[in-house]
């Protein structure tokens, strides 16, 4: 099927062939760890690691240590990618055996000698000492790349969500190369797009609102002077977001981007999320005439929404 086949059906029928033909997933090898991240996050405490080294097995692990840190407190700001943790300062609160609490701050991007009670005493009931003397059976550097690659594994809703943004500036750079003089932007701007190419996209957003909103992507047609706007987005599940993000669309298209002169709208979407926001998408596509999945691009239609104006 082409595009004009697809704009050609009624809304219905148009919403049911998208619903038919999306995929499963939008993850490349490069979803589940990010390598270059765990590398550059292990990077400054190569160091320290490689001289902490000296306190596996140890049996007088505790005072050992303290001597170390009294000697070396630098060596501290290692103690939070020890125990997986992104912070540098901490609150804690301590806990005794009665219920009793009282509260300490431990900061270990600025460590303070004179407060080594506190260190020493957070280190020792993680259980860091105990896991150091007594079950480590390799370098704290082998270790801290495990400990980093599972950390990494938080970001993988992220790079979900960018991977459309990656797909999309991939086609985008297709259609430009196939297409002498076409131009693309990614996270394009009314303002950007009015400062390259002269052509209005009206501001969605409240008036005086920083920055104006930021599309995934624009590409230019010097030959009809006009401006295809893009969104896109990837559900591999459902949730309330569905709905609002087709509510949203449907009020940018129907509301600024319908009327505007040399000015298309399309939205890319995909995902097994859609089948439990079947009734927003629909009534998305009551609105919207150029909604696609990936699919779809693979065929070429952002190409070829992007040779003509879609009414």
């Amino acid at each position: 099927m082409n595009l004009n086949e697809y704009l050609s059906k009624s809304n219905g029928d148009k919403f049911q062939y998208f619903m038919d033909t999306r995929v499963s997933t939008n993850r490349t090898p490069k979803y589940w760890v990010n390598w270059h991240n765990v590398r550059e996050n292990i990077k400054p405490y190569e160091l320290s690691l490689n001289t902490l080294n000296f306190l596996v097995g140890k049996d007088d692990i505790e005072s050992v240590a303290r001597q170390l840190f009294i000697e070396q407190p630098k060596l501290l700001s290692a103690i939070p990618i020890l125990i997986a943790s992104r912070d540098k300062e901490m609150d804690i609160l301590n806990l005794d055996g009665d219920g009793n609490m009282d509260f300490y701050n431990v900061d270990f991007s600025k460590p303070d000698v004179t407060r080594i009670d506190s260190y020493m005493n957070f280190i020792k009931e993680t259980g860091l000492l105990g896991f150091l003397q007594n079950d480590l059976n390799k370098s704290l550097v082998d270790y801290v790349y495990g400990v980093q690659t599972g950390l990494d594994s938080n970001g993988r809703k992220n790079r979900s969500g960018t991977q459309n943004e990656t797909i999309l500036l991939m086609n985008m750079k297709k259609v430009a190369k196939h297409n002498p003089g076409f131009e693309y932007k990614e996270q394009a701007t009314a303002k950007s797009i009015l400062s390259s190419w002269g052509i209005v996209v009206p501001e969605v957003l409240e008036k005086g609102a920083k920055g104006g909103r930021r599309y995934d992507g624009a590409i230019y047609n010097p030959e009809k002077n006009l401006v295809t706007v893009i969104e896109t987005n990837f559900y591999g599940g459902g949730g309330s977001k569905l709905k609002s993000v087709s509510g949203e669309f449907s009020s940018i298209y129907e509301t600024s981007l319908k009327s505007a002169p040399n000015v298309n709208f399309v939205w890319i979407s995909d995902g097994p999320g859609w089948d439990t926001a079947k009734n927003p998408m629909k009534e998305a596509f009551d609105v919207i005439p150029t909604i696609i999945n990936l699919g779809m691009v693979k065929q070429g239609f952002l190409s070829e929404i992007s040779r003509k104006y879609i009414e």
